[in-house]
């Protein structure tokens, strides 16, 4: 089977594959999300770092939830905008957009990917998510950590980076992060997108290996797409 990490870059989309032997990594750049749906083989299982599933509200079970174990991290967990909002072209506009639609404005953060948010949303159906999940790094980061209460220093500081490969290297085999970089295009890709996209490779090992955990626990959601709303990891 294959597996596949996905999180968003500057130039795209910066994909981590390996089968499940977890033997070896691969990365490359994707320009967009339909090219990576195109290239799947018949037995994969891939794992994107993007909200899939929209709350008509706004608040989704698996967010809160996913807050509540990364702890201190709890603000990478960006709020989910409404798919109103789709259209926006500036920041004001999206808070406008979104407070119209399910009264509540926007954050940085979340205006910041919307147009990702937005080109998965419109590609995906509810027969995909049979192989194609959400999941959050730094959940996953908390599962392999062992405390349920996620990690101590941001992604993006050096500690937070060292702090991340040393849980990566709990699951994967190791990596040249900064050759990786050079290849691919420092501008095209920071370091702690290929240390996401690893992260969400872990999980797709996790969900072929029947040992990962869904968030919320419980019954599942759907939005009004019929698009389930979790996180695993």
């Amino acid at each position: 089977m294959n597996l596949i990490g996905v999180d968003g870059c500057k130039a795209g989309w910066l994909v981590a594959t390996s089968d499940t032997s977890l033997t070896s990594l691969d990365f490359h750049i994707a320009p967009d999300f339909r090219s990576i749906i195109a290239s799947l083989e018949n037995d994969s299982q891939v794992v994107v770092d993007i909200p899939i599933g929209l709350a008509e509200d706004g608040t989704r079970a698996c967010d809160k939830r996913a807050r509540q174990v990364v702890g201190k991290r709890r603000s990478s967990v960006f709020p989910t905008p409404c798919r109103e909002a789709f259209p926006a072209t500036t920041y004001k506009e999206a808070c406008a957009l979104n407070l119209a639609a399910c009264g509540k404005s926007m954050s940085q953060q979340t205006f910041n990917i919307l147009t990702k948010i937005a080109e998965v949303d419109r590609l995906m159906t509810p027969a995909m998510q049979t192989f194609i999940r959400e999941s959050h790094p730094e959940v996953i980061f908390a599962m392999l950590a062992g405390t349920d209460q996620g990690l101590c220093n941001k992604k993006k500081s050096k500690e937070g980076a060292q702090e991340r490969l040393s849980l990566l290297a709990l699951a994967v085999p190791p990596f040249n992060l900064e050759g990786e970089r050079v290849r691919l295009g420092r501008g095209n890709v920071a370091r702690d997108d290929i240390i996401d996209a690893v992260a969400c490779l872990v999980a797709a090992h996790r969900i072929v290996t029947r040992v990962a955990l869904s968030l919320p626990e419980g019954d599942e959601q759907r939005d009004a797409c019929g698009l389930r709303m979790e996180i695993v990891a």
